[in-house]
């Protein structure tokens, strides 16, 4: 597992996500890098030679740019920050996507561009930015850079989150939480751990 390195070929940088890795190969004509798994944040610096990342879904090809890839099930996730980078799907389709959009697509399809979140490079820094987002999502963002088991309540699963967490510090992002949201953090084992909805006290019978 690669988990929070960076690498500087040809004077490019790539950062790898917690739970990411890649296979690079950079001899020949062609930087080339293959994304295994997680999430990569790409800058691209001037060369003769062409940067493509591979995924299990097609070809990312920079077009002198700053972006981010992940793979989610049976789709890649491109966001682009800078510059521009051309998708070509394993069956041929071709899309470019400017800075400031995203798009995600599959082996055969290209889906509609989104704006791209600059939130989604955020983790490069070890924060993770939540604009409105369910709280099952936030907790599978702190599973990958937290061992044990991590569980979260159905009751709270879609309580919507906002505000900065650190990332290389997930019990005390669980904290945060907890401090903003009627959860509680139920510590069974040191690493298992489950969110649960905040009980709350029985009221008092009247005097």
């Amino acid at each position: 597992r690669l988990a929070g390195k960076s690498a500087q070929p040809a004077a490019s940088r790539v950062w790898l996500a917690s739970g990411s890795a890649i296979d690079e190969d950079f001899q020949g004509e062609l930087r080339r890098l293959r994304l295994l798994a997680g999430e990569i944040l790409v800058q691209t610096a001037a060369d003769p030679r062409a940067f493509v990342v591979d995924t299990p879904q097609g070809r990312l090809r920079a077009l002198g740019t700053r972006f981010t890839a992940r793979l989610d099930g049976s789709e890649t996730l491109l966001a682009v920050y800078e510059g521009a980078v051309e998708i070509r799907t394993e069956n041929g389709t071709v899309a470019v996507v400017e800075a400031g959009s995203q798009r995600r697509f599959t082996a055969t399809a290209i889906a509609g561009p989104d704006q791209a979140d600059p939130a989604r490079e955020a983790w490069a820094k070890g924060i993770l930015i939540a604009r409105d987002i369910p709280l099952a999502e936030v907790v599978g963002e702190l599973r990958r850079y937290r061992g044990g088991w991590l569980g979260v309540a159905p009751e709270v699963a879609n309580l919507s989150v906002f505000g900065s967490y650190p990332l290389n510090d997930p019990d005390r992002a669980l904290n945060m939480l907890a401090s903003v949201l009627p959860i509680r953090i139920r510590h069974t084992l040191p690493w298992w751990v489950s969110i649960e909805p905040l009980e709350t006290p029985p009221r008092q019978p009247a005097s």
